[in-house]
């Protein structure tokens, strides 16, 4: 099921590209409600082609979003947070990472963000599984489409909240 939902799509390489294209091939939002920036490497410019906008920057694809999705191993999740920590206030934010957790990506965003972080793990089998925390007073009827989103690209997540 496609969502309207205008989505800023922020990260490292590989684990922004996978998470693109996870929502491309599940048609879960529309290619072109999906902001790119310029500034996450040439990498992104592939998905020009299936009408996702490419932005200068990332704070120019926040602004276009009404949920920022952060894809990147934990390791690197501050330094892409650092640079659009002061506007994703009044947003949904998804961080998607091996470390995410609703105490750290608070510290890292501003107030009135609602926060879902999912911290992911490989299993023995190679299959990548998920466990969703979402940060107080997140509202209810955001969470069926962001589950939908994280679904996509993780569809062995588990829900703690």
């Amino acid at each position: 099921m496609a969502h309207k939902i205008r989505i800023a799509c922020l990260g490292t390489s590989d684990s922004l590209s996978r998470a693109v294209d996870a929502l491309l091939d599940n048609q879960v939002i529309p290619a072109e409600n999906i902001f790119l920036s310029r500034t996450d490497g040439p990498q992104v410019e592939r998905f020009s082609a299936s009408g996702c906008q490419l932005l200068p920057d990332d704070m120019n694809a926040i602004v276009k979003g009404e949920l920022v999705l952060v894809a990147a191993p934990g390791n690197e999740m501050a330094s892409v947070l650092a640079p659009v920590c002061g506007c994703t206030s009044g947003r949904y934010l998804i961080a998607v990472s091996d470390r995410a957790q609703v105490s750290d990506l608070s510290e890292r965003v501003a107030n009135g963000t609602q926060i879902m972080a999912v911290q992911t793990e490989t299993d023995d089998n190679g299959t990548v599984c998920g466990k969703a925390e979402y940060g107080k007073g997140f509202v209810a009827y955001m969470k069926p489409p962001c589950e939908d989103i994280v679904r996509a690209m993780i569809p062995n997540l588990t829900v703690c909240n």
